[in-house]
């Protein structure tokens, strides 16, 4: 089986990141966009970017089958997200209901059946994750995988800067 990824998605890669990069430090704007785009390119049903508040994950920002679920809390212990936080590695859930990492009612709230969880990690931080999810069992494939890292890098350190910004005039308006 080949999994290389064609030219023409390659392209669209760097498009989404060029976009991505163009939002400035727009942290709304730039988690909108990377829902969107992520569904869209991984032919997905609905995407989520996550971010890591105390011990729980924060549905920040949704697209398609995740959007009713904004605000979301899941806590990091007994979720695929919060294992991806963990290992720092991408994980994939082919079926949710025979997969024991997954947090089952959350997941069946959502309506998703499979997902991908990237780690979103700029340097040493771990700033959240990005979700891609299906209404269908078995849908992704390894090339899913290989697009969203090949997105998350640039999408984290988008965020970090846009974070670490947003604290820095936080900090000037209080002072």
């Amino acid at each position: 089986m080949n999994d290389a990824i064609p030219n023409e998605v390659l392209l669209e890669i760097i498009q989404i990141q060029t976009e991505i990069a163009s939002q400035g430090i727009d942290l709304g704007s730039i988690m909108n966009l990377v829902a969107i785009k992520s569904q869209a390119i991984t032919h997905s049903d609905g995407a989520s970017v996550e971010l890591l508040e105390d011990q729980e994950l924060v549905y920040r920002s949704a697209s398609g089958l995740a959007e009713p679920s904004l605000g979301l809390r899941l806590q990091l212990a007994n979720s695929l997200s919060g294992e991806c936080i963990q290992s720092r590695l991408p994980l994939i859930s082919q079926d949710i209901e025979t997969d024991n990492r997954v947090n089952k009612a959350a997941c069946r709230q959502i309506g998703l059946q499979s997902m991908i969880v990237v780690p979103l990690q700029f340097k040493e931080d771990v700033v959240g994750v990005l979700k891609v999810l299906s209404a269908k069992p078995h849908v992704y494939t390894e090339q899913s995988i290989t697009i969203l890292n090949l997105m998350s890098g640039l999408i984290a350190a988008a965020m970090h800067t846009a974070m670490a910004n947003d604290s820095t005039e936080l900090f000037y308006k209080a002072t």
